[in-house]
């Protein structure tokens, strides 16, 4: 994997012109408060978080384009400096639109090395990781970050506890149909539930939680898999996932998924110790 090069303005706004938007969609509230995501960036460079990837929403309207909903994946200086030892960056993800669908949003990110797969960590006892724009205050930009950051080290055991869990055939075919009925409407489609369990390398091949999680991430994210119509019984390919929510909701529902799993084997070995 190459080096990690923090992006330049003209760079972030060539992939994600929203965010350089100078004015908020027609008709928003008098107490909208317009703030430009651009502005926020400084507090994230202050904080030692540089933008490292960046997106936006495509509009149907070409007259809405300015205003869609954008994201920046942020990289603490450090990891940038350094490769992590055990091959996962914990970024911050900021989403942010001027068209009244979508406060700032940041979430704790975590980006694998070896696939390059970025799953969101479901941060809900995060207070401060969704802003409205009414009443708006960068300060509360930083408080978010420092309130992310301090919470690092409690995904990091979260992770690496799903690390030390082993999961039986009975086990990650469950977790499948789970993801089946995250990403598909099973009601229409019948989909082999192997199928998102496939090894696509090597580090993947022992069956941990966490390998389970990586390998059933990619395969409702990157699409690929086969699904049968019950009715017609033709056979489609599903497609790759790019919508910027709907990625984040599969990945904090299957995250949420391997958490209640791991809870579970928890209680289990405490009853029969």
């Amino acid at each position: 994997m190459s080096k990690v090069i923090p992006l330049t303005d003209a760079q972030l706004r060539a992939k994600a012109p929203s965010i350089f938007s100078e004015s908020a969609i027609d008709n928003v509230s008098s107490q909208y408060n317009f703030v430009p995501t651009h502005e926020v960036l400084k507090t994230f460079k202050e904080a030692g978080y540089y933008p490292i990837l960046a997106g936006e929403a495509k509009s149907r309207n070409s007259e809405n384009q300015p205003y869609v909903k954008h994201l920046i994946q942020f990289r603490s200086l450090e990891n940038l400096l350094s490769v992590p030892k055990d091959g996962l960056y914990y970024d911050i993800c900021l989403k942010n639109s001027d068209n009244k669908t979508s406060s700032f949003t940041l979430e704790l990110s975590c980006f694998r090395l070896v696939c390059e797969n970025l799953l969101t960590i479901s941060t809900d006892q995060l207070v401060f990781h969704r802003i409205i724009h009414k009443g708006f205050q960068s300060s509360k930009i930083r408080r978010a970050i420092d309130e992310i950051v301090n919470y690092i080290p409690t995904v990091q055991k979260e992770i690496e506890n799903l690390k030390q869990i082993t999961l039986n055939d009975v086990e990650a075919t469950a977790v499948s149909k789970v993801a089946i009925d995250i990403r598909f409407d099973t009601d229409t489609h019948e989909i082999n539930p192997q199928s998102l369990l496939t090894v696509n390398r090597d580090e993947d091949s022992v069956p941990t939680a966490f390998n389970i999680y990586n390998r059933l991430q990619e395969a409702i994210i990157n699409g690929g898999i086969k699904l049968k119509h019950k009715i017609s019984q033709k056979v489609h390919t599903s497609k790759a996932i790019t919508a910027i929510d709907e990625k984040s909701r599969l990945n904090k529902e299957l995250y949420k998924t391997m958490q209640n799993l791991a809870s579970l084997k928890s209680a289990y070995y405490e009853m029969a110790a």
